[in-house]
């Protein structure tokens, strides 16, 4: 009895060890699996029995500055696909019907439902139509969904400035990729359970609930003058056989670019690339402009200096410099007006390469802009350290230096201006999607970099292109208004040799209009065209058609004063027909209005009331001094030439006998803005 009770015991011991045994093991092997494996395999058990899907919310609408819409969001539909539930319970009839609803055939719908997944998209933003259609099948393991599909209303209007955006709502290029984690707004996850068989459980309406709507921007861009920029470029790549053409259009006070348009050969735009701001070109002659402020600037030259030019042929390290003309002795406005290379070339020797080198980096070269658009790129500017003698000549004429055209557009800017550098920008405000302002640009000035006096003889000097004899811009006036501006023409590079291609040239114009009070300054470039399309002769005419549209657009009235009036206001006289007794002129006054082929008598006039007399007449002056005018050349009475009436103007005695009119004027006459 004892011995079977002890051999029970013994069993019952054995059996309570072995369990116990087990129990710790399983106890390990759970504390194993929750410490080492225990998120992954939560997250396989959530993927057998859960289905996340992330539908996009609604994109941020993109609007010029007038609320024209460039880029906007609308509803489409997206069907998708349970594979396993669908293979199951439908038959190879039904879903050849599905196939031809989503225009697929059926060994396309086959490989997508054979897919080793649980969900599965058949069709991506689809007309409501189309879902409808899918819909009426009734099959059990399809179901549609609602997204946001993008497009652009205004076709390629601003392509490259607005850019694309992919199929699954990011932003892939232009101010869609810039300021894409504004516009996509909050999207939504659905989750959907299932049971062990795959069955859903609870089953998730598959549409936008509570998404927050992506920001709306609203851009500098004004649609009518960017489509006027558009056309004008795709007609002149027509005609002249370029392989692309750029301009741009900028507010010179605040930075702001009213335009920025790129067409191609086929008169196509490129959603994801900008060349306004993401290629480079060399300048050519445009830099002369630029050439002059600094020179000015740095005092390296005096306004009326002359330079001899060597009748049109140069050897400098080496090399030849060429011009256009044969042309001996001209001042820095002679230099500018017919594009002399070897006139440029010696102003930059003048001003040695340190200082031109700074000179180009304060005009924004060399370096990004920092316009609010991806990609931009820096230019190329190299030290002046690494200059020989011939590079110095050559940057002083845009050869050996690279620019983008939004920085060429900034630098003449600053020459409108008066001075100062803007930032350029393009985006005005963001705004979400209650009407509550995100953030809202100001116009940004980063300096000054010439003084205004030197930039008021830069814009005189560059008026002279278009307005003087031998100009090489004649062909961007435009009638009522003054332009002032520079061409420039540059050959191209081969990229497998280095050397410059002799008949691949870069033909451009870039000016400011009106150039007495400057509203828009404005660039066309015109790449890849053949020998003797001169940027004058094929880049000028654009920027008048330009211009001319988007001064009647934005309002500005017409006037032509003398163009030696740069930045200095217009006064209004009493009007002849209201003439009292306190402002009737005298006789010799009346004269010098009456003889239209001599020059007036310009003495004892204010500046304001000369500059008045000569817009009347369409002369041309040249200013020295302030207060009255007390001297002119040529005299009066003399016959008129041409060529600029030079008043000195001062305080003396012959003040007193101003005639009355004219010191009504000085003591408190109003003239017009």
């Amino acid at each position: 009895m004892n011995a079977a009770v002890e051999k029970r015991r013994l069993r019952i011991g054995v059996l309570t060890l072995v369990l116990a045994g087990l129990f710790t093991l399983i106890v390990i092997r759970i504390a194993v699996l929750l410490a080492l494996d225990g998120s992954r395999l939560n997250s396989l058990a959530r993927g057998e029995h859960s289905e996340q899907v992330t539908l996009t919310a609604p994109r941020g609408p993109i609007v010029d500055r007038h609320g024209e819409a460039l880029a906007l969001s609308a509803q489409a539909f997206s069907i998708f696909a349970r594979p396993a539930r669908l293979l199951r319970s439908v038959k190879a009839a039904e879903r050849a019907r599905l196939g031809a609803a989503l225009g697929l055939d059926s060994k396309e719908l086959s490989a997508r439902l054979n897919r080793p997944a649980h969900f599965v998209w058949l069709a991506r933003r689809v007309p409501r139509a189309q879902a409808d259609q899918v819909e009426s099948l009734g099959l059990d393991g399809i179901g549609v969904v609602s997204e946001y599909k993008r497009y652009y209303p205004e076709s390629n209007l601003a392509a490259a400035v607005v850019g694309k955006a992919g199929a699954d709502d990011q932003g892939l290029s232009g101010l869609e990729l810039q300021y894409d984690r504004l516009m996509r707004g909050g999207p939504v996850a659905l989750v959907e359970d299932r049971d062990a068989l795959g069955h859903a459980i609870l089953d998730t309406p598959m549409a936008l609930r509570d998404a927050a709507p992506g920001a709306r921007l609203e851009l500098t861009i004004d649609s009518q003058i960017q489509a006027r920029a558009e056309s004008e470029l795709a007609k002149e790549v027509r005609q002249s056989g370029a392989r692309r053409a750029i301009a741009v259009v900028l507010d010179p006070f605040t930075g702001e670019v009213m335009a920025m348009a790129s067409v191609d050969a086929h008169g196509d735009s490129d959603r994801l690339h900008n060349p306004a701001v993401q290629d480079v070109f060399e300048p050519g002659s445009t830099i002369k402009g630029v050439l002059a402020a600094i020179a000015l600037e740095d005092r390296a030259i005096g306004e009326h200096q002359k330079i001899f030019c060597e009748n049109g042929e140069w050897a400098l390290g080496g090399k030849q410099i060429h011009d256009h003309g044969r042309h001996q002795w001209l001042d820095l406005q002679g230099i500018v007006e017919v594009s002399s290379n070897i006139g440029a070339a010696k102003i930059a020797l003048t001003l040695g390469a340190d200082r031109y080198y700074r000179g180009l980096r304060a005009f924004g070269f060399g370096r990004p802009t920092g316009i609010d658009l991806p990609g931009e790129a820096g230019g190329i500017v190299r030290p002046a350290r690494t200059w020989q003698q011939i590079d110095l000549g050559n940057h002083g004429f845009g050869q050996g230096i690279a620019v983008t055209a939004i920085q060429l557009a900034s630098a003449y800017a600053a020459i409108a201006n008066g001075g100062v550098w803007m930032r350029p920008f393009v985006v005005k405000a963001a705004y979400d999607a209650g009407g509550n302002p995100i953030f809202v640009h100001t116009p940004q000035a980063l300096g000054r970099i010439i003084s205004p006096t030197v930039a008021h003889n830069t814009n005189v000097i560059l008026r002279s292109v278009v307005n003087g004899e031998d100009g090489t811009g004649r062909r961007a006036a435009i009638d009522d208004f003054v332009v002032a501006g520079k061409t420039g023409t540059a050959q191209m590079i081969n990229a497998s040799t280095g050397a410059y291609y002799q008949d691949r040239l870069v033909g451009s114009f870039v000016g400011f209009v009106p150039a007495d009070n400057p509203r828009l300054v404005i660039l066309v470039v015109l790449e890849d065209v053949g020998h003797g399309h001169m940027g004058g002769l094929i880049a000028a005419p654009v920027f008048s058609e330009i211009a001319a549209g988007a001064l009647s657009r934005l309002n500005v009235a017409a006037r032509r004063p003398g163009y030696d009036a740069a930045g200095l206001l217009p006064v209004s006289l009493p009007d002849a027909d209201n003439w009292t007794a306190d402002t009737q002129p005298t006789a010799p006054q009346r004269d010098r209005v009456r003889d239209a082929r001599s020059v007036p008598d310009f003495r004892g006039l204010s500046l304001r009331g000369a500059l008045r007399m000569a817009a009347e007449r369409e002369l041309n002056l040249q200013v020295e001094g302030s207060g009255y005018v007390v001297a002119q050349r040529p005299a009066p009475g003399e016959r008129l030439d041409g060529t600029p009436i030079k008043l000195t103007l001062g305080e003396n005695d012959e003040i007193a006998q101003a005639p009355r009119l004219i010191r009504r004027l000085h003591s408190g006459h109003r003239g017009g803005a």
